[in-house]
């Protein structure tokens, strides 16, 4: 006996219909797991485990070995503009992992190609505000949520707080 479905044997009555039905229904469950994952692994979740894994190396290794300053300030001002807070230099120099006259250096550098806008602080002259260009904000969410497949592959069972 064959697994196979061939149209010149005998099949029962409505039998195409219910396995119509069967596969409709299988592409809604999909459907409604990927927009669950969608929701529940955001680009800003994903950014958190690579921010997190980068501060971490820090604990094995000397962390100026592994210092990119310019993908940490890109990953802090999406994850802070992500979290609604406003992002002031002196925070992204921190964040940088870097000295402030190298995170200077790196900050105008991501201004003058059009990464990070700057605009003035609204109560402190000394200080400015940075925030990603519509297209660097385009482009790391896309970046980021290329990354879902990798971190769907992580089951909450055998993770549960990845995400947190």
């Amino acid at each position: 006996m064959s697994d196979r479905y061939d149209a010149g044997e005998h099949v029962p009555a409505g039998i195409d219909d219910r396995l119509r039905r069967i596969r409709d229904e299988l592409e809604m469950v999909q459907s409604l797991v990927r927009s669950e994952n969608e929701a529940r692994i955001t680009p800003a979740a994903i950014g958190r485990i690579i921010r997190s894994a980068r501060e971490g190396i820090g604990g094995f290794f000397s962390a100026d070995l592994f210092a990119d300053p310019a993908f940490d300030m890109l990953l802090f001002v999406f994850l802070e503009e992500e979290a609604g807070r406003p992002v002031e230099t002196s925070a992204c120099y921190r964040a940088s992992g870097v000295p402030r006259t190298t995170a200077v250096r790196w900050i105008n550098m991501l201004v003058s190609n059009g990464m990070f806008e700057s605009a003035p602080h609204p109560t402190d002259r000394r200080l400015a505000l940075l925030s990603l260009s519509e297209e660097t904000r385009t482009g790391v969410r896309e970046w980021l949520n290329g990354l879902r497949p990798l971190i769907e592959r992580l089951t909450v069972r055998d993770h549960p707080n990845v995400l947190d």
